[in-house]
């Protein structure tokens, strides 16, 4: 069932973020051919819209992955979805999969139209790209052939924060479903930018001085903080999101 749920998710979600992946494919194209005129504005005018297709295209793969949660628990799409045979376990983890496979589909494709953009460049434009690549390359391998455990910790830091973004969005939603006014997601939206407001103080005022304290220490040490931190986010969120799911739904209000 959680894999026709997972399929169902991605189907509903990838139709529409397809629209703006195919619209800066084609722009991505347009805008190659447009660079090798000597008209500058047509240039610049593409190479915008470009740029403005690489963040919808970004914003969109993420927007839904978000969006479908609220829509199929919160809606009236509520009652047909939990009285699916599921718990709420297979629910959360079937949207939270889609929402990440498409959000890492979203940044593949952008990486592929910027290759179809530099097809075709001049070869000393290409050498300098290669070279700034190289450099970098360079200069993490370094990194990483001193510190190989920070290859790892970076993995791991990636495997809970990428989930997180997604469960703090959920966390928030179910907040929000906790009241019984009508305008729920006002509500929602007033929480987010509640929480983001005291995370920034936090941050500011707290936690980077906390990670600056470690890394002078160790680097693996900051790094571990900033896992475990994460993830405790991410476990406090899951559950809370869960809760909410199995006992407090209310789609009446």
């Amino acid at each position: 069932m959680v894999g026709k749920l997972i399929k169902h998710e991605l189907f509903s979600t990838i139709r529409i973020a397809a629209i703006p992946a195919v619209v800066m494919l084609l722009l991505a194209i347009l805008t190659r051919i447009t660079v090798e005129t000597s008209n500058v504005s047509l240039a610049i005018t593409s190479v915008s819209f470009y740029m403005f297709s690489v963040a919808a295209t970004l914003f969109i793969g993420y927007f839904f992955g978000i969006h479908s949660f609220y829509q199929s628990l919160f809606t009236s799409n509520g009652y047909l979805t939990l009285s699916l045979p599921v718990t709420p376990d297979q629910l959360i983890w079937s949207k939270l999969i889609a929402a990440i496979t498409v959000m890492f589909a979203s940044i593949i494709i952008c990486i592929l139209s910027a290759c179809i953009f530099f097809i075709g460049l001049p070869e000393e434009v290409i050498q300098q790209i290669t070279d700034a690549f190289a450099q970098m390359g360079d200069s993490i391998n370094r990194f990483i052939n001193a510190e190989p455990m920070v290859f790892v910790e970076l993995i791991l830091f990636a495997i809970v924060y990428v989930p997180m973004m997604f469960l703090v969005f959920y966390t928030v939603m179910c907040i929000g479903q906790l009241f019984t006014v009508k305008n729920r997601k006002a509500i929602a939206i007033l929480i987010y930018v509640g929480i983001v407001f005291v995370w920034s103080v936090f941050n500011q005022a707290i936690f980077t001085h906390i990670n600056s304290s470690m890394a002078e220490v160790s680097i693996h040490l900051a790094m571990w903080v900033n896992i475990v931190f994460y993830a405790a986010v991410s476990v406090g969120c899951y559950f809370f999101v869960r809760y909410v799911i199995k006992n407090k739904v209310n789609l009446l209000a």
